[in-house]
């Protein structure tokens, strides 16, 4: 498997797993893990978004087989 896959499979997991207890904690008015739930849900935000960048980057560099 390619790294780039790789890696952007992984910071898009850890964007899932920072933001759905981020937006739970903003929403539920409550922190999770004793971490402000605004910074769970900002790093969320930046992994997530990084990684369906890295993703996308593989997409369009490698055009389909006809």
């Amino acid at each position: 498997m390619d790294t780039k896959k790789i890696m952007g499979t992984v910071l898009v997991a850890f964007g899932l797993l920072g933001l759905v207890p981020g937006v739970l904690g903003i929403f539920e008015k409550q922190e999770f893990l004793g971490i402000n739930s605004w910074a769970l849900t900002l790093l969320g935000v930046v992994f997530f978004i990084s990684g369906v960048g890295i993703i996308q980057s593989i997409r369009s560099t490698n055009p389909p087989q006809a």
